[in-house]
């Protein structure tokens, strides 16, 4: 199947690699690098802090995390349903709107995390 197939601009799909159509390249796949392992709860040490922000905003976060993003965003869903707040992903932390330290450092000793 090409792009645009059954158009007058319709172009064969070409291997990246040796330029060939996909259909007769004989190249290997190439492996993704996204190849990151994720790292059971035991073996992880978060952090939980408070942070006030604009407006006198209260964020848990909570950073310190490993592992991979799809691990991490996992979390983040589960912190959210669990507070019945809203969240985000930042750079370095798992952000959850409001306080609620004394309910997510008790449901990360549940499911195994060992905290700071």
């Amino acid at each position: 199947m090409g792009l645009f197939d059954g158009t007058p601009l319709e172009r064969p799909v070409l291997c990246e690699i040796c330029g060939l159509e996909v259909k007769v390249c004989k190249c290997e796949p190439v492996a993704s690098d996204a190849t990151v392992v994720e790292v059971p709860p035991s073996q992880q040490r978060p952090s939980l802090r408070v942070e006030k922000r604009k407006r006198g905003k209260q964020v848990t976060l909570v950073a310190g995390l490993l592992g991979s993003p799809k691990q991490q965003q996992q979390l983040l869903t589960e912190l959210k349903n669990l507070c019945g707040a809203g969240g985000s992903m930042e750079t370095d932390a798992i952000a959850i709107q409001g306080k609620h330290l004394e309910r997510i450092g008790q449901y990360l000793k549940q499911q195994g995390y060992r905290l700071k």
